[in-house]
């Protein structure tokens, strides 16, 4: 796919204006790259540093909590993030509906290529791979609509369903290991600096198939700039869910500390206060630098913030994106 490179036309400042800048000439636009990710994980998502555990909890929105777990340590932190989206990528775009997903790799370098990120973080992603290489995520759900009695006549005696509303409730679970095996081999010279290649990466089939039913597609571009690892996840959230409602929708305060900052104690007010200071003021940031067109007001009374409908900053088959896998 070609860069979205616009061309810039340079004319000559006039010399007898103080004010302008002579070498201050417009840069070219920076190449934007579509990646995804799982819907699942823009509702509740990786702890944000290692926590050195094998049990990871966390709520999200919609009545979710997503469990990971992991035999020596579940996959964490900002590294962590990106490389899950690396690895949604490649399970949306593979042409096999139903099967495994194979991933090869040279070298660390060339996964470090395709992830945009220096050779200095190589130590980082290897640590989160091989995280992913033995871990699952669980998610349990519950929602409770109110439906017309009616609809579920089937439930009652003819004739004797409840002439009211009732509310129902769906229960829904699922278990579902990253991937099937991770293979690489180690040079060792004798020094501190052994050389990783040979990268084998075998995504799971229910891995691929919950990705390829279930993903959202994202500005990598963006979601990688953005530094901290609630930064990434409050970005991921506010392009799913705002592109989903249909009108107005209050968010409170409580849900989005229990979401994206949950403190130890909810009755503890000042760490609450600190917690939700943080969301706000990386919304504040991502509305300011990397979502313009994002349609939100913040309470002033701190109660939380209002959703509106806004337009999404991706869509799948953008042209103005290139993949991230499509250098490689």
């Amino acid at each position: 796919m070609k860069k979205n490179i616009k061309k810039q036309e340079q004319e000559l400042i006039p010399a007898d204006n103080p004010d302008s800048e002579l070498f201050d000439i417009e840069k070219p636009d920076q190449q934007q790259y579509l990646a995804y990710l799982p819907a699942l994980f823009t509702t509740a998502s990786l702890p944000f540093r290692n926590v050195n555990k094998t049990v990871f909890e966390r709520k999200g929105s919609n009545g979710i909590t997503l469990k990971l777990t992991s035999p020596t340590n579940v996959p964490f932190g900002r590294y962590g993030r990106l490389l899950l989206s690396v690895l949604t990528t490649h399970a949306v775009l593979e042409k096999n509906r139903t099967g495994s997903v194979l991933l090869e790799y040279d070298k660390l370098s060339d996964l470090l290529n395709e992830m945009q990120l220096p050779k200095s973080r190589g130590k980082d992603i290897k640590d989160q791979l091989e995280c992913f290489s033995n871990a699952a995520f669980s998610f349990t759900q519950k929602v409770t609509e109110l439906k017309s009695a009616y609809l579920f006549d089937g439930l009652y005696e003819k004739g004797e369903y409840p002439k009211q509303d009732i509310f129902v409730t769906t229960h829904s679970t699922g278990n579902i290991r990253f991937t099937e095996g991770v293979q690489y081999k180690e040079a060792d010279d004798g020094t501190e600096n052994k050389k990783s290649f040979a990268f084998k990466i075998i995504l799971s089939p229910e891995f691929a198939a919950f990705c390829k039913k279930h993903a959202v597609p994202i500005n990598y571009t963006v979601y990688k700039s953005i530094s901290s690892a609630i930064g990434k996840d409050i970005y991921a959230w506010l392009v799913y869910r705002n592109n989903s409602i249909t009108e107005p929708i209050f968010i409170s305060r409580s849900k989005l500390v229990e979401q994206f900052n949950p403190v130890d104690d909810a009755k503890n007010e000042n760490q609450e206060n600190v917690s939700y200071f943080r969301i706000i003021e990386n919304i504040k940031e991502i509305k300011q630098k990397f979502y313009p067109e994002l349609k939100v007001t913040i309470d002033k009374g701190g109660n939380g913030i209002t959703l509106f409908k806004s337009p999404a900053p991706v869509l799948t088959g953008d042209t103005r994106y290139a993949l991230i896998t499509s250098d490689i």
